[in-house]
């Protein structure tokens, strides 16, 4: 599920006694943080938004491999000097707390702020199982899954944060067979589609997103 946003430090988990060393900073939708293959330069926690992580393959197909939300952490190739494997853009406006890779190596002298990084990055990783989960499976289960995660998201504006067009691509699935699983579901009572996407069942739902018809 996605996280609560941080409005304010006294809620982050990288406060550290004042210590931080993350500078705040407001992007626009459409802002790209970095491109695939560059190195980033900062360490970047997000406070409020969402940001797309989209990945160009050989053959020359991007994809978009994941979302990331508030209490995220991205760039952390950073802290290696190693190049993104994604590039990363804002879908929505957003708040972040940026801080320089040398900066950030300082600062994980006290154990606090250690013990805050280590959380964030076991946090990742979790995010990562479960999007692998997503794209794994039938059809129908993989909606189903992605919907328990993040329904609330779905709109079918052009100008929505998470329009069918990303979640066909998160999922690794054509645009067409998004709207026959959506229809599907609702079909069977399971959701409710429009220009949102409500769930109706959530025992149901959950049978499905476990392989069951």
């Amino acid at each position: 599920m996605l996280e609560r946003p941080v409005h304010e430090c006294g809620d982050c988990i990288l406060n550290s006694g004042g210590r931080c060393p993350f500078v705040a900073k407001k992007l626009k939708a459409g802002s790209t943080l970095w491109m695939q293959g560059d190195v980033p330069r900062e360490l970047v926690f997000v406070r409020d938004g969402l940001f797309s992580l989209s990945a160009t393959e050989p053959s020359g197909t991007e994809t978009l491999t994941s979302v990331r939300g508030p209490r995220s952490m991205v760039g952390t190739e950073s802290l290696r000097n190693q190049p993104a494997t994604t590039s990363v853009e804002a879908l929505t406006d957003a708040t972040v707390c940026a801080a320089e890779a040398s900066v950030v190596q300082r600062w994980l002298g006290p154990a606090s702020a250690s013990s805050a990084l280590l959380t964030l990055a076991l946090d990742e990783l979790s995010r990562q199982a479960r999007e692998l989960n997503l794209r794994s499976g039938p059809s129908l289960a993989r909606v189903a899954r992605f919907l328990i995660e993040y329904s609330k998201l779905i709109d079918g504006g052009r100008q929505a944060p998470f329009s069918k067009q990303h979640v066909a691509r998160l999922l690794g699935m054509r645009a067409e067979t998004l709207s026959r699983c959506l229809r599907q579901l609702v079909d069977a009572g399971v959701i409710e589609s429009g220009r949102h996407v409500a769930v109706k069942d959530t025992d149901r739902l959950g049978q499905v997103a476990r392989g069951g018809e």
